[in-house]
């Protein structure tokens, strides 16, 4: 989990309407690290890590009470944030109430509601603990499924202790994913559409729940998406934090893939723990997906971090995977039946 410090300046409108104001956030990390076979950085030896993030969040309240506002997330704004039809890094939201509506961006439903189980608030620069072959981040579907880019549409209604919320997704801005373009390639005037026919819309829902039991902090989230010829997916999860700093927690999920999806009927689970105390986090996770044809993939995941105050935090991550069928990097050419990430450095808060 990244510690925002935020520095801001409010702009002030005129007389009979309420404040808006605008922050800025940054983020840094310098260290090394070591990507494994599993991605793209063309070889699997340690190297410098550097990276920085700037967030910039605006928000405003109307006569009547309505909250709206907007963040830039510039860091991962890889399409221009000014074309409408793309998403490039910015979610906007309007709230009133416990009723709240938010696009761009942002998380569907299921990711939402389901708890993750990279616990403790501990992270690293590489994310190791989140990117090893075991773990599930319930945000595959999440900014990319057959050509979309990742612009979603989800309503949120918090009534006491629980959420409701309902996502949608557009495959291809409204088109038939079969018919969009997703490559051109001018040297050989070859076109590539996007692949084999799905629906229109990734639909999802969910509910989360979180309250207090004798001094437990429960939280908990079943989550449901649906993108018709493609996959069907339903997840539940529950954390608890008990006195002491101490964090456990579990996921289940079952995946029905359909035509033209990259893998088979399945599933997941995982489990979590983490402790925090003082300037020491640490969190653990371990997690197995389980196809039916394409074998099983497994891993687990460390991150330790140490708060050295005034927003400096020294981190180290670990991730391990295993897979029952050998694997190939397509553009290196590796093979490989497991793999291992890890990163030291520090993170700079602004």
């Amino acid at each position: 989990m990244k510690k925002i410090l935020f520095a801001s300046t409010a702009l002030v409108a005129t007389a009979g309407v309420a404040a808006a104001e605008v922050t800025i956030s940054g983020y840094a990390e310098m260290g090394i690290y070591n990507p494994g076979e599993r991605f793209d950085q063309g070889n699997d030896e340690a190297q410098f890590f550097t990276d920085i993030d700037l967030t910039f969040t605006m928000s405003g309240e109307a006569d009547n009470g309505l909250v709206f506002g907007a963040n830039i997330d510039l860091d991962e704004a890889d399409n221009p944030f000014s074309d409408p039809w793309d998403q490039g890094g910015e979610a906007l939201f309007v709230s009133y109430g416990g009723a709240t509506l938010t696009m761009g961006d942002t998380d569907s439903a299921y990711d939402k509601v389901v708890p993750e189980m990279n616990l403790g608030g501990a992270g690293s620069m590489a994310d190791d603990e989140t990117i090893h072959a075991g773990f599930n981040d319930g945000a595959e579907f999440d900014g990319g499924v057959n050509g979309s880019d990742g612009q979603i549409a989800r309503f949120d209604y918090a009534y006491d202790a629980f959420t409701f919320s309902v996502s949608a997704e557009q495959i291809a801005d409204g088109s038939k994913p079969s018919d969009f373009v997703t490559d051109y390639d001018a040297d050989t005037g070859t076109v590539t559409y996007g692949r084999e026919d799905s629906g229109e819309t990734l639909w999802s829902a969910g509910v989360g729940y979180s309250a207090e039991f004798s001094g437990v902090d429960m939280s908990a989230g079943l989550g449901y998406l649906k993108l018709d010829e493609w996959a069907e997916v339903w997840g539940v999860g529950v954390t608890a934090g008990f006195a002491g700093g101490f964090e456990v927690g579990a996921t289940y999920s079952d995946i029905e893939g359909e035509d033209g999806f990259d893998v088979d009927s399945g599933e997941h689970w995982g489990v979590g723990f983490g402790y925090s105390m003082n300037a020491l986090s640490i969190g653990v996770n371990y997690g197995k997906y389980d196809f039916d044809d394409a074998g099983e993939r497994e891993g687990w995941g460390i991150a330790a971090n140490y708060d050295l105050g005034g927003g400096l935090v020294a981190q180290f991550g670990y991730g391990s995977s295993t897979f029952e069928n050998t694997q190939t990097n397509e553009d290196t050419g590796a093979t490989f039946d497991d793999d291992d990430t890890w990163s030291l450095g520090l993170a700079m808060s602004f």
